[in-house]
């Protein structure tokens, strides 16, 4: 029989478990200490073993609660500073976030006590990653919509990187999940003898993804397009940029970063450029089209528009002018920042909840990317590039000429803090999953060029008023996943699922 070292019970565990979630932030960006990760969920495959499934429901939603009030309170600047909640109720609110989110982690615990504690050891920790992929997959969905610090975001300047091509972030994350489970298998197994037994399959969990990646970096470009773009960061105070008597300045100023510009191919303005509906400045959009026409550039900036026939319709749109004209609805809007959920229950009872600009419609599934002469763009306003599925579906559109996934954001919401910089990284993980590159454009930072293996290009400063402005060679590497999505991660799940079921009495 296996000689385990013993996990702790009591509140002792539930401190190890609030303690290791916390350290679980750290493996992303902007620390990029990858290795964290795994030592964070081996902690929790070890506090689990030999619970309850009450004990493992307490235990998972210690871990939860301490990865997002450590990796996500960042969320408290929006609601202090730009939702006018005071401190006090801004840190309950933040701490609220958490609990909930961290519901998910505490199910995983009580799942897999109460169904699978006696299976064996192959099989829960196949069941165990499978579940954690499920329950990530559930909390990016639905009214939840934060696909926030899924674990395979950290390989993205790691080891496993290349595998996002094939599956996708969420197959880098069960790779992940499954490598920590064995990990910790390791630490807490006394005797080399039983030890020895976990190296096959740690190394076909280990080799299987570097594989991948040294696929990606040798593989050759399908096509290649060098394109001259102009990226304007304005960094205009989120406070003043829908005050009515500022937009006069505020235009006048990103004309002034422009103007030399014009000719670019690209030139790019970030998500709400244009603090006002497209519907309500038509001379303004006919003096930039005129522009764009004039000097041979697609124009594209961020610009909230309303349906003629209804006003209560309204969108968080791209639009693009030139020699194309072309519009894109956001699809992905942000929960209680673009629309509120549970609206007749929420609204109005504090300014978080009534922010401006914060009852958008969704657009349609139904559309395609901005297409120039020289490139399709697949469009991302901001929260969307954190969809894998959303960009999979785009760019899979857009394979008969070059394509770049074409990004604006506006994260001026969220300060100094580490949201923006998870949100960039996820950024990165888009270009690696579908071999494409990305053009970022910001309020404030992080603007940037992103090449499709998710390497930084180039970059400006983030709270500087500039333009990232140059002529780039950029290529197109389109992934499995690209073609496939996540059809085969699912295929490699059921597997997977056919293992674990047949061999749950194995010992």
């Amino acid at each position: 029989m296996t000689e385990k070292f013993a996990s702790p019970n009591g509140w002792l565990a539930f401190f190890i478990a609030l303690i290791s979630g916390a350290v679980y932030p750290l493996a992303f960006a902007p620390l990029n200490w990858w290795p964290l990760a795994l030592v964070s969920i081996a902690a929790l495959w070890w506090l689990l073993t030999d619970k309850t499934a009450k004990q493992a429901f307490r235990l998972g939603w210690g871990y939860g609660f301490g990865v997002f009030l450590a990796g996500v309170s960042w969320v408290y600047v929006s609601i202090n500073t730009f939702g006018n909640a005071s401190s006090p109720l801004a840190v309950i609110l933040t701490i609220l976030f958490a609990a909930i989110l961290a519901l998910f982690y505490g199910l995983l615990g009580w799942l897999m006590q109460k169904y699978f504690s006696r299976y064996s050891l192959v099989s829960r920790v196949i069941l165990f990653s499978i579940i954690w992929v499920g329950l990530n997959i559930a909390q990016g969905s639905w009214f939840v919509s934060f696909p926030w610090l899924y674990a395979g975001y950290s390989q993205t300047e790691a080891l496993m990187q290349g595998l996002a091509g094939f599956l996708g972030v969420h197959g880098v994350t069960l790779f992940v999940v499954i490598l920590s489970c064995l990990l910790s298998e390791v630490v807490s197994t006394k005797g080399y003898a039983q030890q020895r037994r976990f190296i096959v399959p740690i190394l076909m969990v280990v080799v299987i993804p570097f594989i991948a990646t040294l696929h990606m970096y040798s593989k050759s470009p399908s096509k290649e397009q060098t394109l001259t773009v102009a990226l304007v960061q304005p960094n205009i105070d989120q406070h003043i940029k829908w005050d009515p008597q500022y937009f006069n300045a505020i235009m006048s100023g990103l004309f002034e970063q422009t103007e030399p510009y014009w000719g670019a191919d690209l030139v790019v303005w970030p998500e709400g450029g244009i603090p006002s509906f497209e519907n309500r400045v038509p001379g303004l959009m006919a003096e930039l089209e005129q522009k764009a026409q004039d000097s041979g550039t697609q124009f594209i900036t961020g610009i909230p528009m309303y349906e003629p026939e209804n006003r209560k319709i309204y969108y968080s749109g791209i639009r693009m002018l030139g020699n194309h004209n072309q519009a894109y609805h956001k699809q992905q809007l942000v929960p209680f920042g673009e629309y509120i959920p549970f609206t007749e229950l929420l609204r109005g009872a504090i300014d978080f909840f009534d922010l401006p600009m914060s009852s958008f419609t969704p657009g349609d599934a139904a559309q395609e990317p901005l297409r120039t002469e020289k490139a399709a763009l697949v469009p991302a306003i901001c929260y969307e590039i954190a969809f894998s599925g959303l960009i999979q579906g785009l760019g899979k559109q857009s394979q008969d000429q070059f394509t770049a996934i074409l990004t604006i954001s506006n994260d001026t919401w969220f300060g100094d803090s580490w949201g923006p910089l998870q949100h960039f990284q996820i950024a990165q993980m888009r270009a690696i999953e579908t071999g494409l590159p990305v053009i970022r454009g910001t309020n404030n930072g992080l603007t940037a060029v992103i090449a499709s293996n998710g390497r930084v290009m180039e970059q400006i400063p983030r709270f500087e008023r500039k333009v990232l402005a140059g002529a780039y060679l950029l290529d197109n590497k389109p992934t499995w996943f690209l073609q496939y999505g996540y059809w085969t991660l699912l295929v490699l799940v059921i597997g997977l699922l056919g293992v674990a079921f047949g061999l749950r009495k194995y010992t």
